[in-house]
């Protein structure tokens, strides 16, 4: 299951705890975790990926805080303007599979109870019935600041705006209404076939800009230009208030809205944070979070108070939520307050303002492990650092060293430099600027920057991503245990850094990363310099369990495909890895063919009468280039190894349709346009007698382009790997189990086990009697 994160809002409702640019979704408010965290930590047991939407300013707020996750799979997407939660829940519905169950959260909440666990798989199960559900919370007083909704039993009569105190009494008195949480669980096909049916004007807008958002990244941007046309409408105007198939859950466990200082004195303790006292208080709250600060309160009623490093707030319980016209009225005199805290967020980690005077500034510099602080030099101020933990690599003019604890390091005026972190650990640096200007604008950026830098550790094991299509089976569920709960899995993709679906690193420092940012780190020379010519990482390759018959379909050419779909043509290679007895494929034309007469047959449901029909066997080898007509058939589990694309143009589908009654979208003109309808003499590639014989194993070749080179090894003991400069490689182990390992390092394999390892001179030891294929350019 996948989590949506909402965590959006601004950071003026909660001030000092937020600013302007760091609002209440990120201020701690639980042992030391924030909102954000808090919301994380507590649904891990009941989703596999985190997708948090917000606002692009806070991108390295949210960085930062992930970090507190290590291995955690988490995506972001990340809006240059808001446009209410109804769209961004469609814009990360339409990258995920449509059985993909889709658990959505508000970050500025609390969730508390035993409970919570049972009501998330009652909704789960819910969910998998095709209903959307949503959670209602049972009120405890006529609260006018939340929403309302009316129901009978599991039956959503009506949503209701925040009311009047008078109407909420009402309401409570009725007893069939219940606190809105904000909160929602389904699949992710149903919510965008309802959101189709009642908000078509925002499908259809999201459904086009979708086409331009790459997906492929961790930090997805949702641009300005391309979401304009994009109407903002919440979650429950667009479909929960006009579905029939809302369903809510009257929970059980403990909520807390967090919305305003009001709502979190009523969830918090007084005293919260170290130092401080209260002396014959009644009905007050103190928070503190200044390390350095005693706070004592003396004789006060209904008051709240908070304090922090660089301001202290203290109101009246009931005009805390006068806040934000305050900071407005006083913004232009006060805004360093109102907008920021002592700590700035940036890509590669974090700064924060120790001492700030007229002549000089003290900041703790923390780097986080693989990135760099930017090559940059200073026209009117010099800094002196000192590490006080981890190694840093500093660069100074033309010199790059290591530096470790307690070592110093002077910088100029005027001399570039930066500081890399190579490591896995934090490096932090104590850093003192003395000169006539210490703001940012001082700093100018180098042209030439360090590329961001991902140590190599020989090799990775790699997660799949998982593909549901209607013909899939459970195969590679049930002799192969890949994690995954879908109904059916049609695909899983071992090695791929495709925007429509990544592998993910599984093991070690940068577990959970996504494959295509692993790549990125580490960068031209782990890829090989074979992989120079291509833009695009080359390759893609993934297994494929056909229960049911794949629909006829053709892939074009690099030029086409380039030139109509902004993305590579693909040519595979297909491995037979079992099949039933008599099972066979479609494999080009049976004789020579006009494209009016494939036409013609596609409307005649006569196509399959030109298609050339082949039986295949385990261990069978198929090379199909683009333009080749071609069709898994029923019964057939493939390893398949492609060109990284996923343009297909499906030419015949039998009239299936999906569980909505849709039919799947065929490509007849463009389809007719790439295929090649003249017969195929060398229908498949047999290379059973290119074998070559080692010392207890055997390679064999089975198949070749510019693209990729795939061979199958057959292992009685162990082989060793020379692996050079000259390309990556990738291991995809097919039957056995044994080790896999490189100078320390060592993992245990299985079947169907995926391991990606970078270019560069090293050898690979396979260990234990096994089949794998091995992949290079």
């Amino acid at each position: 299951m996948k989590c949506i994160i909402l965590a959006g809002g601004k950071g003026n409702s909660m001030w000092p705890l937020s600013r302007e640019n760091y609002p209440k979704q990120f201020m701690e408010v639980k042992e030391g975790r924030s909102l954000l965290q808090e919301m994380v930590a507590k649904n891990i047991p009941f989703c596999d990926e985190f997708i948090i939407s917000s606002n692009l300013n806070y991108k390295f707020i949210i960085e930062s805080q992930m970090k507190a996750f290590q291995g955690l799979r988490y995506r972001c997407f990340l809006e240059e303007d808001a446009k209410k939660t109804a769209p961004a829940v469609a814009m990360i519905c339409m990258g995920l599979n449509p059985s993909e169950l889709v658990f959505v959260l508000s970050a500025d909440q609390i969730i508390e109870g035993e409970n919570y666990k049972d009501t998330v798989i009652r909704a789960q199960n819910m969910a998998r019935e095709g209903a959307l559900v949503t959670f209602g919370m049972q009120p405890d007083s006529p609260n006018n600041g939340y929403g309302y909704i009316q129901y009978d039993g599991e039956k959503v009569l009506a949503f209701k705006e925040k009311p009047d105190v008078e109407t909420a009494s009402r309401y409570i008195r009725s007893g069939d209404y219940l606190w809105n949480s904000g909160n929602f669980l389904f699949r992710s096909g149903d919510f965008l076939h309802e959101l189709k049916l009642h908000a078509p004007q925002i499908y259809s807008s999201c459904e086009n800009a979708e086409k331009k958002i790459n997906y492929g990244r961790q930090m997805i941007l949702l641009d300005k230009k391309s979401m304009a046309p994009v109407p903002a409408m919440s979650i429950e105007h667009a479909v929960f208030e006009k579905s029939d198939n809302v369903r809510v859950i009257k929970s059980g466990f403990q909520w807390f809205d967090i919305g305003d200082l009001e709502k979190l004195s009523d969830y918090t303790k007084s005293g919260v944070g170290k130092n401080v006292i209260e002396e014959k208080c009644g009905n007050v709250t103190v928070i503190n979070r200044s390390k350095e600060q005693l706070v004592v309160a003396n004789g006060l009623e209904d008051t709240i108070i908070v304090n922090t490093d660089d301001a202290l707030y203290i109101s009246k319980k009931g005009q805390s939520g006068n806040i934000k016209e305050i900071m407005r009225k006083n913004h232009d005199q006060y805004s360093r307050f109102f907008e920021n805290h002592s700590t700035f967020y940036y890509e590669w980690g974090t700064q924060q303002v120790l001492e700030d005077d007229s002549f000089f500034k003290v900041k703790k510099v923390v780097v986080f492990p693989g990135k760099t602080h930017h090559l940059h030099k200073h026209g009117m101020r010099s800094e002196q650092w000192t590490v006080v933990k981890g190694v840093a690599s500093i660069t100074l003019g033309k010199e790059c060293r290591d530096y470790r604890a307690k070592e110093t390091v002077y910088v100029p005026v005027g001399v570039e430099h930066a500081v890399s972190n190579n490591t896995d650990s934090e490096v932090i640096i104590i850093e003192i600027s003395i000169g006539q200007k210490l703001v940012d604008e001082d700093s100018i950026k180098s042209e030439t920057m360090p590329r961001r830098y991902i140590q190599d550790a020989g090799f990775v094991k790699l997660e799949p991503a998982f593909k549901d299509y209607l013909w899939g089976g459970t195969k590679l569920r049930d002799i192969y245990h890949k994690k995954c709960d879908y109904d059916v899995i049609a695909e899983s993709w071992e090695l791929s850094s495709h925007k429509d679906g990544q592998s993910i690193i599984a093991e070690g420092p940068y577990k959970g990363m996504l494959f295509g940012e692993y790549i990125k780190g580490i960068g031209e020379e782990g890829l090989g310099w074979k992989c120079q010519a291509f833009e695009r990482f080359p390759i893609l390759i993934k297994f494929i369990d056909a229960k049911n018959p794949l629909s006829i379909q053709v892939h074009p050419n690099d030029e086409y495909a380039l030139s109509r779909e902004n993305e590579y043509g693909k040519n595979e290679m297909w491995y037979i890895m079992d099949c039933d007895p008599g099972a066979s494929i479609y494999y080009g034309v049976n004789r020579d063919i006009s494209k009016e007469e494939l036409q013609q047959r596609v409307k005649d449901n006569t196509v399959l009468e030109v298609l050339n029909k082949v039986e295949v066997h385990k261990g069978d080898t198929f090379f199909v280039k683009a333009g080749t007509i071609h069709a898994i058939g029923a019964g057939i589990l493939i390893c398949e190894i492609q060109q990284n694309s996923n343009c297909t143009y499906r030419l015949y589908d039998y009239d299936r349709r999906d569980k909505f009654g849709n039919p799947r979208e065929l490509h007849l003109e463009k389809a007719t346009d790439v295929s090649t309808l003249e017969v195929l003499h060398n229908k498949a590639v047999n290379v059973a007698d290119r074998i070559t014989t080692g010392n207890g194993f055997e390679i064999e070749l089975l198949g070749s382009c510019k693209y990729f080179e795939s061979s199958k090894y057959t292992v009685g003991k162990e082989v060793t790997l020379d692996i050079d400069e000259t390309s990556f490689n990738s291991i995809l182990i097919i039957d056995g189990e044994g080790h896999i390992s490189c100078d320390k390092k060592v993992l245990s394999f299985k079947p169907a086990d995926s391991f990606f390892v970078p270019a560069g001179r090293k050898k690979i030891q396979i260990s234990g009697k096994c089949t794998f294929i091995r992949t290079h350019v």
